[in-house]
């Protein structure tokens, strides 16, 4: 399974770096290294917020689909009971 797949609240282990030397290392550059334990935060678009014990950052989706997770366990959405999906505001009479 890759990071791309992974869901809000959710428990991961990285398994391997898949790509090739260059993402390697901004990977390893961020501290993320294989056998590391990350729970999912969020998911903005095409951005993952990680967390890892108290240190949390954000990967893009372009250096996620290069890293292949184990699922550890999954939790309920910190988001609410629907993913992180944010309700669009509209103003004035146009509310759909």
């Amino acid at each position: 399974m890759l990071l791309i797949d992974a869901k809000c609240g959710d428990k991961v282990k990285i398994l391997k770096f898949l790509g090739d030397d260059k993402i390697l290392r901004k990977i390893e550059a961020m501290g993320v290294r294989r056998g590391d334990e990350f729970e999912v935060m969020r998911v903005w678009g095409r951005n993952y917020l990680l967390k890892n014990g108290i240190h949390r950052f954000v990967i893009s989706y372009d250096i996620a689909k290069n890293i292949e997770v184990e699922l550890l366990s999954t939790t309920p959405s910190p988001c609410g009971y629907g993913g992180c999906k944010r309700r669009r505001w509209r103003w004035g009479w146009l509310r759909f």
